[in-house]
C-alpha cells in the first residue's frame, strides 16, 4: 500500500506545475496583452490561436515519439525533462512587456507569437507523455480513478497559484508590467520545482520502450493511428464529450476576468477572492467526486455532472443574473463541473488503451493522449480566436472604465449561454458511453487471454456492448 501511495504521489506532484502554467496562460495572457502591452484582443487572440495550432502539431508528434521512445530513462520521462528545463524561461519571457513602442507593432506581435509557440511546444512535451505515463503506472479501473484524483489535488494547488497569485501581485505592485513579471517568475519556479521532482521520483516506475527501432514516417504513423482509434466506438463518443467541454472551458477561462469586471464591476481584489473560494471548492469536492466515481462509475458520474451543469447554466442565462452573488454561484457550479472533468476524464480515456489493444493489438497511450489533447487544443484555438474577434467587434476597449452595452451582451452569450449548450452536448454523448467497471474488467481479462492465445468467449457479452 505504501509503495502504491508513493508511486501515485510521485507521479501526481508534476500536476501542480502543469496547473500553474496552463491556467496562468489560459486565464491571463489575453488580459496581459490588452491591458498591459496594449495590443487589441483580436491580435492577442490570433497569437494564442496560432500558438495553440502549433501545440496540435507538437502534441501529435510528441505522443507518437514517446510511444516509440527507447531511452534508458523510460518512454515518457525524457520529454518531461525537456519541458522542465524550457518552460520556466519561456513563461518569464512571455509575460515581460518590452518598454516603448506601439502595442500593435509588428515587432511585439512577432515577439509574443514566438514565445507563445514555444510555450505550447514545451507544455505539450510535458502534458502528453505525462498523461500517458499515468496509464502505465495505474492499470486497474479504480486505481486509475484514484491516481487522477491525487493528480487533481496537486493540480488544484497549481490552479490556485495561477488564478489568485497574479491578481494579488498586481494589487501590491504599483507598476503593472513589474507585477506581471513577478507573477511569471513565481509560476516558472513552481513549474521547475515540481516537474523536476516528479521526473526524479518516477524513475523506478517508468516503462522502458521495446518498440521497433527502425525509422518510421512519423506523420504517416500518427495519421494511421488516429484513424484506427477513431474507428473505436467508445473513442468516437469521448471525442464529442471532450470537444464540447473544451469549448465550454475555453470560453470560461478566456471570459472570466472580462465578465467579472464588465458585467459585475468587480475589482482585482474581489476577483481574487472569487478564485480563492473556487480553489476551496476544488479541494472540498475532489474526494466527493472520487467517491461518486468509484460507487457509480466514472462515465456515469460525468454524464450526471454535465447534464446538471448544462441545465443550471441555461437557467442562469434565461434569468439574466448579473449580481455579484449570482455570478459567484455560477462560477462555483462551473468550478465543480470543471473539477469533475479534469479529475475523471483522463482516467476515462485511459480505458481506451485496453479497447485499442483488444481490437488492434497495440498499446498506444501516447497516441491516445495526444489525440485527446489535439482535439481540445483545436477547439480552444478556434474558440479563443472567435472570442477575440467578437470582443473587439462588440466594442471592448481596455482603456475605458465603462464598456458599451454591446460588450455586456456578448459576454453573456459567450460566457453563459454557449457553455450551457456545450455541457448538454457532452451529457448527451455520454449517455451512449458503454464502458463501466464490469465491462472494463471483462475487457482486461479478454485482452490477456487473447494475447496468450486462449479462449475469451465468456466475455463476449461485455465485448459486444463496448464494440458494437
Amino acid at each position: 500500500m505504501k509503495t502504491a501511495t508513493k508511486k501515485i504521489c510521485s507521479y501526481s506532484l508534476g500536476y501542480m506545475g502543469q496547473g500553474a502554467a496552463y491556467n496562468f496562460m489560459s486565464t491571463y495572457f489575453i488580459v496581459f496583452m490588452t491591458d498591459c502591452v496594449g495590443m487589441s484582443s483580436t491580435l492577442s487572440g490570433s497569437i494564442m490561436s496560432i500558438a495553440l495550432l502549433m501545440e496540435v502539431i507538437a502534441g501529435m508528434t510528441v505522443g507518437n515519439l514517446s510511444d516509440n521512445c527507447r531511452s534508458s530513462m523510460g518512454k515518457r520521462r525524457p520529454f518531461i525533462l525537456f519541458a522542465c528545463l524550457t518552460m520556466p524561461v519561456i513563461v518569464i519571457m512571455l509575460f515581460s512587456a518590452p518598454d516603448g513602442g506601439d502595442g500593435a507593432g509588428i515587432g511585439r506581435f512577432i515577439y509574443y507569437l514566438v514565445f507563445s509557440i514555444m510555450f505550447r511546444i514545451s507544455f505539450a512535451s510535458y502534458e502528453i507523455p505525462g498523461n500517458a505515463l499515468g496509464a502505465e503506472i495505474a492499470t486497474g479501473y479504480d486505481e486509475r480513478t484514484t491516481l487522477r484524483t491525487v493528480s487533481r489535488l496537486f493540480g488544484i494547488l497549481g490552479n490556485s497559484i495561477a488564478y489568485i497569485m497574479p491578481l494579488v501581485v498586481l494589487d501590491l505592485v504599483t507598476n503593472e508590467a513589474s507585477g506581471w513579471r513577478i507573477a511569471a517568475f513565481i509560476t516558472a519556479g513552481v513549474c521547475f520545482a515540481t516537474w523536476l521532482l516528479s521526473f526524479i521520483l518516477t524513475k523506478p516506475y517508468s516503462v522502458i520502450g521495446t518498440g521497433d527501432s527502425k525509422k518510421k514516417n512519423v506523420l504517416k504513423d500518427i495519421a494511421a493511428g488516429y484513424v484506427e482509434l477513431a474507428k473505436l466506438r467508445p473513442m468516437r463518443i469521448l471525442i464529442v464529450y471532450k470537444a464540447a467541454f473544451a469549448c465550454a472551458l475555453a470560453l470560461f477561462n478566456t471570459g472570466t476576468v472580462y465578465y467579472m469586471r464588465v458585467v459585475a464591476g468587480m475589482s482585482n481584489t474581489y476577483i481574487s477572492y472569487v478564485y480563492f473560494v473556487t480553489s476551496a471548492v476544488f479541494v472540498i469536492t475532489t474526494p466527493v467526486i472520487n467517491k461518486m466515481a468509484i460507487k457509480m462509475g466514472k462515465g456515469r458520474q460525468q454524464k450526471v455532472a454535465m447534464a446538471f451543469a448544462g441545465g443550471f447554466t441555461l437557467l442562469f442565462f434565461v434569468l439574466n443574473v448579473k449580481s455579484v452573488a449570482g455570478i459567484f454561484v455560477y462560477i462555483v457550479i462551473f468550478a465543480v463541473t470543471q473539477n469533475s472533468f479534469w479529475q475523471l476524464s483522463t482516467s476515462i480515456f485511459y480505458d481506451i488503451v485496453e479497447v485499442d489493444e483488444f481490437v488492434n493489438g497495440k498499446r498506444r497511450e501516447g497516441d491516445i493522449m495526444s489525440m485527446v489533447s489535439v482535439l481540445g487544443t483545436l477547439c480552444t484555438a478556434i474558440v479563443v480566436e472567435i472570442f477575440g474577434i467578437m470582443l473587439d467587434f462588440a466594442g471592448y476597449d481596455g482603456k475605458l472604465i465603462v464598456q458599451p452595452d454591446s460588450v455586456d451582451i456578448f459576454l453573456r452569450v459567450a460566457y453563459v449561454l454557449s457553455p450551457a449548450i456545450c455541457f448538454l452536448i457532452a451529457a448527451f454523448a455520454l449517455f451512449r458511453f458503454p464502458i463501466d467497471k464490469k465491462n472494463f474488467n471483462d475487457l482486461s481479462a479478454a485482452v490477456k487471454r487473447k494475447n496468450a492465445g486462449e479462449d475469451y468467449s465468456e466475455f463476449s457479452g461485455s465485448l459486444e456492448k463496448i464494440l458494437r
